[in-house]
């Protein structure tokens, strides 16, 4: 199954329009015609069947035949914060597979052993959205402005569950062992730190504001992997 994605001024209670790029990807790389089913996200957590009924030179209408409303999103909302990388691919990287795992947020961080400081927001939510059509989801992950870890911490006040992973931290301390013991949680949120590291300091700061110490085992992982690691183990 094909998805594609459509503005939510462009839903009406009878129809929607894809336009630009969608359009175009429906008519001439996929060669739908009148009359073809498909799946359209407001990124919005609606999911619409719809039905082709009009073809322009720029423009696709659709008649709406039902709606689903979180269409394959999990039961709990999960922000990823997560130091910016070196190499800006690997944080590409980052946003495409823990979108594909059902992440919502995430907020890109600047830690003191950061590195680049340098985000592409506009590259970034352009990676989110294709990976949320391609693994069809109904929810497109927002993604923050690049923010200090002072100021992420103390944001951080409204979630219900928070985790920050340490390689020092005893490796009986998981994700796993922590969420027995919160079967009702519904927002969590996970912070991963760059190739350095947290500081000590970093650590202490989060956990005097509510933070967990977590490990992800006794291997030390890449920023990357331990991204995508966390978000699985949440997730999954």
């Amino acid at each position: 199954m094909d998805y594609f994605y459509v503005k939510l001024e462009d839903v009406t209670s009878h129809g929607l329009t894809l336009r630009g790029d969608e359009s175009k990807h429906l008519v001439r790389v996929l060669r739908k015609n009148i009359g073809d089913r498909i799946f359209a996200t407001d990124g919005n957590e609606m999911m619409y069947e719809a039905v082709i009924v009009d073809i322009g030179k720029t423009d696709t209408h659709c008649t709406i035949a039902a709606m689903h409303r979180k269409y394959n999103e999990p039961s709990v909302d999960l922000t990823l914060a997560v130091s910016l990388i070196k190499n800006p691919a690997r944080f590409e990287y980052v946003v495409e597979k823990t979108t594909e795992l059902g992440v919502r947020t995430i907020l890109p961080i600047s830690c003191e052993h950061t590195i680049s400081h340098n985000e592409k927001h506009e590259r970034l939510e352009k990676i989110a959205l294709s990976a949320m059509k391609q693994c069809g989801r109904s929810w497109l992950p927002r993604i923050q402005p690049l923010q200090s870890f002072r100021v992420f911490i103390e944001n951080s006040t409204h979630y219900q569950l928070k985790f920050i992973f340490h390689e020092k931290t005893d490796s009986s301390h998981t994700i796993a062992s922590e969420l027995k013991l919160h079967e009702d949680i519904h927002s969590v949120l996970i912070a991963i730190g760059p190739e350095g590291g947290f500081t000590e300091d970093e650590i202490a700061h989060a956990n005097h504001a509510g933070f967990k110490s977590i490990s992800l085992g006794t291997r030390r992982l890449r920023t990357e992997t331990a991204a995508v690691v966390a978000v699985s183990h949440v997730l999954g």
